[in-house]
């Protein structure tokens, strides 16, 4: 089962606008009271709440969808205090329930249930009516798996090609209970292909969120013996080479953020073949034993970290890209006690910041050793600084040095970044995220609805039974009737 979340998601914010009534942060959390309301239904028991819910727009000017619109002419505006806001919410879910808020066929109550947006018409129950082949005269059988499909949407998604009418006779001639696994198979021959892991393969372009590749001069060459050429400081390609290692061939995708060693891509009779080094002279400088895969290469560093005494940036973006959660959307939280205590005076204490802040800066302390581009030898660049704050940031920002290494994540306490990326990798919501990477690869969307228990399935299977590899959890996902009923 998934784990319930302390923030199922970022609402609180928005709902607080939505009502007009005061700051937002010295509201109740919103999403939580919403859940609390509907904790069996689908939506809140798949973490599937988002902005949307209520809104087309978060950001000034505010707009609301249809169900936001709805849940907003019910509210009290005259419930200023946290205990009526808190009391009146409930009472104004309660009032537009049966209400059909998107003009879809179902009501606000039964999309809540069922896992789909009230405020969306795109996005509605599936009904449960019966299906007989005989009255559907359609290609393909949409009433059970079908192979030629799924084959289909597996040879264009991971090999980059249509499959041929010769295969597609031969899976239709498989025996029914057999044609997922032909499926399957498919897919594995397709993961061999330069399509799926070579360079802007289907493998590559899902770490483009996660590397972000910004050009600031001449990109670095990648030559095909492994070694790059031009400015060491914007050399990315080491972590795209070991990011997708660590979703091919088997390995455990775990590395992602624990691995102590780099990657190289050679080339080798025009095929990608990647290959763990212990060293890449010259292009990476950190220390084997404070490696934390894609959180300390140089180029993480350098776009991340940057200039910053604590890079809150960093730790961010790789809660969102790595986790699958958002904390400009409110999404993650996990206060704790005495945070933030602003150690290099950014003024986040402040009522209207704390309410983030007391989650993301402990879960930027273990970053604030590893220095970006603060260091004026090259060759410090990069690396592990224990006395970083000491030697670059305390003349302009006395006693900032007191900032421990030492955090929290997921409300767990980590002492060092080796130790948050373990923590990080060993969670449901990294194998989630990991999940949901290659879910939009085949769906081309997000699970929604029904197929928010196959999700689960695939991810509870990916962590339990997979060792994190990637290939097992896809041949699991092509097999799926999500997948293979058209």
């Amino acid at each position: 089962m998934r784990p319930s979340h302390p923030t199922l998601v970022a609402t609180s914010v928005v709902l607080t606008a939505l009502f007009s009534i005061g700051d937002a942060s010295a509201r109740p959390p919103a999403p939580q009271l919403f859940c609390e309301n509907y904790p069996n239904d689908l939506l809140c028991a798949a973490s599937g709440v988002s902005c949307t819910l209520c809104h087309t727009r978060t950001e000034p000017p505010v707009a609301w969808n249809s169900y936001g619109d709805d849940v907003r002419s019910a509210f009290s505006k005259s419930s200023t205090s946290d205990e009526t806001f808190a009391a009146a919410l409930p009472l104004a879910l309660a009032a537009v329930e049966n209400r059909d808020s998107d003009k879809d066929g179902a009501s606000n109550r039964d999309e809540i249930a069922a896992g789909t947006l009230p405020g969306d018409a795109a996005s509605a129950p599936q009904g449960e009516a019966t299906c007989s082949p005989a009255q559907v005269p359609m290609t393909y059988d949409v009433c059970r798996y079908d192979g030629r499909y799924a084959l289909r949407k597996v040879m264009l998604d991971a090999c980059g090609r249509s499959p041929t009418p010769a295969e597609l006779e031969a899976v239709a001639g498989t025996p029914p209970e057999l044609q997922p696994d032909a499926v399957a198979d498919a897919l594995t021959a397709c993961m061999q292909s330069e399509f799926w892991r070579g360079r802007e393969g289907v493998v590559w372009n899902i770490a483009h969120a996660k590397i972000r590749p910004t050009i600031f001069v001449d990109e670095p060459v990648e030559n095909t013996d492994g070694s790059y050429t031009g400015e060491e400081d914007f050399d990315y390609f080491p972590d795209y080479a070991l990011f997708v290692y660590t979703q091919i061939d088997g390995h455990d995708s775990r590395d992602l953020l624990n691995a102590r060693y780099y990657v190289q891509r050679l080339i080798v009779d025009g095929r990608s073949v990647y290959k763990p080094v212990d060293e890449l002279p010259g292009r990476q400088k950190m220390p084997t034993e404070r490696r934390a895969g894609m959180l300390t290469t140089r180029w993480f560093l350098l776009f991340n970290n940057m200039f910053t005494a604590l890079p809150r940036t960093a730790a961010a973006q790789a809660y969102r890209v790595y986790l699958g959660l958002d904390i400009a959307l409110g999404e993650g939280l996990h206060p704790v006690p005495g945070e933030p205590a602003d150690y290099d005076d950014k003024g986040v204490a402040a009522p209207t910041c704390a309410g983030c802040h007391s989650t993301l800066d402990p879960l930027s302390y273990p970053f604030s050793r590893y220095d970006g581009v603060t260091a004026a030898d090259l060759s410090e660049k990069g690396r592990y600084l224990p006395t970083r704050l000491e030697d670059f940031y305390d003349p302009l920002l006395p006693g900032v040095s007191a900032m421990p290494e030492a955090g929290m994540l997921l409300g767990k306490p980590v002492s060092s970044l080796i130790e948050w990326a373990e923590v990080a990798t060993s969670s449901w919501e990294f194998a989630a995220s990991r999940v949901a990477d290659y879910w939009q690869v085949f769906f081309h969307a997000e699970p929604s609805g029904a197929e928010l228990a196959t999700f689960d399935a695939l991810v509870e299977a990916f962590r339990t039974e997979h060792g994190f590899a990637i290939e097992p959890m896809l041949r699991d996902l092509v097999r799926t009737e999500a997948f293979g009923v058209p």
